[in-house]
């Protein structure tokens, strides 16, 4: 099975300043997975689980993110949007978003 990584540096220890090496490592994290030429898109991440590590550097913080796709690996890809891989999920792609503080 499959498995992608990515990181980033933040410029700061402050979780408010963590947001943008969150958005890179996350965009690292998609340009792995598209190199695979399974996963392209963002709706990929959706319904999946992904591992998150934020490291104290002297100067900051760095985050790492990892993600293992939990559908079968047949070529076909991930799930489209709003398919959830996990059947034990209660929770609709619609009602993810809608707490994500995206606001909706």
């Amino acid at each position: 099975m499959a498995r992608y990584t990515a990181m980033e540096h933040a410029s700061s220890r402050d979780p408010h300043d963590w947001g943008r090496a969150m958005a890179v490592a996350l965009n690292r994290l998609l340009d792995a997975a598209r190199e695979d030429r399974n996963y392209v898109g963002h709706e990929h991440l959706l319904g999946e689980d992904l591992t998150m590590r934020i490291e104290a550097e002297d100067d900051g913080a760095t985050v790492h993110l990892a993600w293992e796709p939990v559908v079968a690996d047949d070529g076909g890809g991930a799930p489209g949007a709003g398919e959830v891989a996990d059947a034990d999920v209660d929770v609709s792609v619609e009602e993810a978003i809608e707490g994500s503080g995206r606001g909706g």
